[in-house]
């Protein structure tokens, strides 16, 4: 067996092989291949990841929970109970209401005054470009706004409030802007303004409160707690974005379709490389079985050579995936330019290994088979032909 590997080994990249640069025109396309599929399934997963992140932080947090009653006080010791469960890494009190913000110089600008106990997760991702973030009667705005609406300046919030006669009406409130933030979040910094609870009650005492919460563990089991606890009203990161959720698993299959495809067309390449450099092996195949070589040791030399040169273009496949990886972050600035998101892409190991392994096993069969339809020709016909159908 050692005898057929080494001839194998020669047969594929031996100097004094005058088809060697089929070998490595074959290997080097499988390499190229299988960095095209890592990098684009590493980029992808990346870009739904960041997403998905900046939902759980700033938008919905990873559960949220509506509460019956806006008492201030009530649902702050809720959140120190929840807090105290040990799979809840912070929970915290928040409102969200909808406003319609008035800069000095006239421009509007339509989103949502959140109030918020700026802690945890949320703090920790949230920048301040200038001034200092929650100070009681102060708004915060975004930079993304900074063109309309700059630090120090008095803030005309528009918002609906319960009226005697009316079931809503609008009121106004002027707050001097205190601070300028930014995060990692576009969607988010456009559309909102932040202050803390104590100054969104004083507009809108009746507002709805809610508590966000941030955990480590898997949501749906936490979301299970919280009802035993009595949280009826709790829902999920997923289940609050559910059309968003239901967008991206559709983008992810189609991902996966079209990756599919493109192992298909590397199954195809493998095949017609493997077909290819059996025809320029024909006469080497005639002289082995010439010398006495049986059919079966011929097949295992051609099905070994198939092999290892499927294997070494997988491992320069895996070296330039991983290769990429490592510069990657020399060139995330160029990303960020392009794309206005910091990525950070992973390879999945079990993947790129079971990617591997098809692209061995598939090579094996191509080689198989083919060498199989050759050796069925008689040995002077070998010589004679060029192609053995």
């Amino acid at each position: 067996m050692r005898l057929l590997l080494h001839l194998a080994t020669r047969y594929a990249f031996s100097r004094q092989n005058r088809h060697r640069g089929t070998s490595v025109r074959i290997a080097l396309g499988l390499a190229l291949c299988l960095f095209a599929i890592i990098a684009v399934l590493s980029f992808m997963q990346a870009l739904q990841r960041n997403q998905f992140e900046d939902i759980r932080t700033f938008e919905s947090f990873d559960l949220q929970i509506d509460l019956q009653s806006n008492d201030y006080s009530a649902a702050k010791e809720a959140a120190n109970q929840i807090e105290e469960l040990d799979s809840v890494q912070h929970a915290f009190v928040y409102a969200d209401i909808p406003v319609i913000a008035q800069g000095t110089n006239g421009s509007t600008v339509a989103g949502r005054l959140r109030g918020i106990e700026g802690e945890g997760r949320f703090l920790s991702n949230l920048n301040s470009y200038r001034g200092f973030l929650f100070q009681d009667g102060q708004v915060a705005s975004s930079y993304s706004n900074t063109h309309s609406i700059d630090m120090g300046e008095s803030l005309t919030l528009t918002f609906l409030k319960k009226g005697r006669q009316a079931t809503v009406v609008p009121s106004r409130r002027e707050l001097e802007v205190g601070a300028i933030f930014y995060t990692s979040s576009y969607d988010f910094d456009i559309s909102t303004f932040l202050c803390n609870v104590e100054t969104l009650l004083a507009m809108q005492g009746d507002a709805p409160l809610k508590i966000g919460v941030f955990t480590l563990e898997d949501v749906k089991d936490v979301k299970g707690e919280l009802v035993q606890l009595g949280y009826e009203r709790t829902s999920t990161w997923m289940e609050i974005n559910a059309s968003l959720y239901s967008a991206m698993e559709l983008e992810q299959k189609m991902m996966a379709l079209m990756l599919f495809l493109m192992v298909l067309v590397i199954l195809v390449h493998i095949r017609n490389s493997a077909r290819r450099l059996l025809l320029a092996k024909q006469t080497e195949i005639a002289m082995l079985r010439t010398i006495g070589l049986t059919k079966a040791k011929v097949q295992t030399i051609f099905v070994l050579q198939a092999a290892v040169v499927a294997i070494i273009g997988s491992l320069v496949g895996i070296f330039l995936s991983y290769g990429a990886l490592a510069i990657y972050p020399t060139l995330s600035a160029y990303v960020y330019r392009s794309m206005g998101v910091h990525l950070e892409p992973a390879i999945r190991s079990g993947e790129l290994l079971v990617l591997c392994i098809v692209i061995v096993v598939f090579s094996l069969l191509a080689s198989y088979q083919g060498t199989h339809r050759i050796l069925k020709a008689d040995i002077m016909e070998m010589f004679t032909h060029d192609e053995i159908n």
